[in-house]
């Protein structure tokens, strides 16, 4: 009676599909009894490929139904559990959480455990909500795409190991994670890894205080922008080898498989209008008022790099793409292109250009409000000018990354050759 039960109402949600399973989710995780392993093994099976979106969808619902269940354990958490659970239970329980706070939450949403029961009860005993987020997101994440993934390298032959061992594999993994956890907990391991990083740390404080402390804010900033700079070209020299080595396949296809859901008449025109803004005539268009306005304030060190940010990350998108000559997609595409595919040139000069003039307004205006809504506006001009590029089926996920990966590191060396004139003609950057 109670799996028919279970099984209608995983067919009512399966007929909304992922929003249904969103629903499934946020509803598990803080009232509903029926799990959204169930619908999403069953929509994974009907399409693979979209497995791990699925499991995206799951984890997502099911966090934001924690917290909403957290939310219920602060205001009416006492009377739900004396409904549902045993006084000697909630006593064992109040103890676990105030021993092991965000682990018993973790643990809670890997396993089988009634995950509701522990959001609530998160918040009936005030766990600390960051913590409480970060243990549900993990350990959420971790049990959703794990049947995601497993669905999709394995398709159907999955569905067997997940219905017999997913439980078992869940408390497995769980059980070994808490006996390393307490093995290097009483072992000298720990205060080795802990002496070390109090060396390392007490070298690098004394590095900044004798090179970088006297420069004031240009050394605070420049430490952040250097540190942004090698991050941008780790990113790119991780896709460039993972390119090299043929092993962007996978994720090209699942983002590929994400975007595509959006296909329709009004979203390719949308599409195409977005995917103009990041071309070369609107960009120059833009860069020249740009170049206009700041001269007329005298503003000629900035009128430069918006030239330099421009010409320079054209020039090395135009190397790397003959570097590398990747050919674009072979799906169809809905617009007419050329050329070879990594990096993709529009994500990353539009990064290097419009992030340069989001840098500027942020500077030269005095408008918190303005300047916000500004750097926001580029920012999603942007990340949309990537996705129209993978929509419009010319570029490969992995080159709309490494484009923005490329634009970035472009971007932050013009900014930092900006502030570093700035500096040495005696104006400080700006401490934000």
């Amino acid at each position: 009676m109670l799996s028919q039960w279970l099984h209608y109402a995983a067919e009512t949600f399966l007929v909304y599909g992922p929003f249904g399973l969103f629903l499934l989710a946020f509803a598990e995780s803080s009232f509903f009894p029926v799990p959204p392993d169930v619908l999403l093994i069953a929509m994974s099976l009907q399409e693979p490929r979209l497995a791990p979106w699925y499991a995206l969808v799951t984890t997502v619902g099911s966090v934001l139904g924690g917290v909403f269940g957290y939310f219920i354990g602060t205001k009416a958490g006492r009377p739900l559990l004396d409904r549902w659970v045993a006084h000697e239970r909630i006593r064992k329980m109040e103890k676990l959480f105030h021993r092991y706070g965000g682990w018993a939450v973790a643990i809670a949403g890997f396993t089988p455990i009634p995950y509701k029961v522990f959001t609530i009860g998160a918040g009936l005993f005030r766990i600390n909500k960051g913590v409480f987020l970060l243990a549900s997101l993990l350990s959420r994440g971790a049990r959703f795409f794990l049947e995601g993934f497993l669905i999709y390298f394995l398709g159907s032959a999955a569905n067997t190991l997940l219905s017999s061992y997913l439980e078992i594999i869940t408390i497995s993994v769980t059980v070994l994670i808490l006996l390393l956890y307490l093995v290097f907990r009483h072992t000298k391991t720990v205060n080795y890894f802990q002496t070390l990083w109090l060396s390392l740390r007490k070298k690098v404080e004394e590095f900044y205080k004798k090179k970088i402390s006297p420069l004031g804010a240009f050394g605070n900033f420049l430490v952040v922008g250097l540190a942004l700079g090698v991050g941008f070209m780790l990113l790119f020299a991780k896709l460039a080898e993972d390119l090299l080595d043929n092993e962007l396949k996978l994720f090209d296809q699942i983002v590929i498989g994400i975007v595509h859901t959006l296909q329709g008449p009004v979203m390719t025109t949308v599409m195409k209008v977005i995917t103009n803004i990041g071309s070369p005539p609107v960009m120059i268009g833009f860069a020249l008022v740009a170049v206009v306005l700041l001269l007329v304030k005298k503003h000629i060190w900035d009128a430069t790099m918006v030239g330099t940010a421009l010409a320079g990350s054209w020039l090395m998108n135009e190397l790397l793409k003959g570097l590398f000559q990747r050919t674009r997609p072979d799906a169809a595409r809905l617009v007419e292109v050329t050329g070879y595919s990594f990096p993709s040139g529009h994500a990353m000069v539009s990064f290097a250009l419009y992030g340069m003039l989001a840098y500027l307004i942020w500077i030269n205006l005095t408008s918190g409000c303005l300047r916000t809504v500004s750097t926001l506006a580029f920012a999603l001009l942007v990340v949309a000018i990537g996705i129209s590029r993978i929509y419009l089926g010319v570029h490969y996920p992995s080159d709309v990354l490494a484009g923005f990966a490329a634009g970035g590191f472009w971007l932050v060396g013009c900014i930092l050759g900006l502030q570093t004139i700035r500096y040495y003609k005696g104006k400080q950057p700006p401490p934000r």
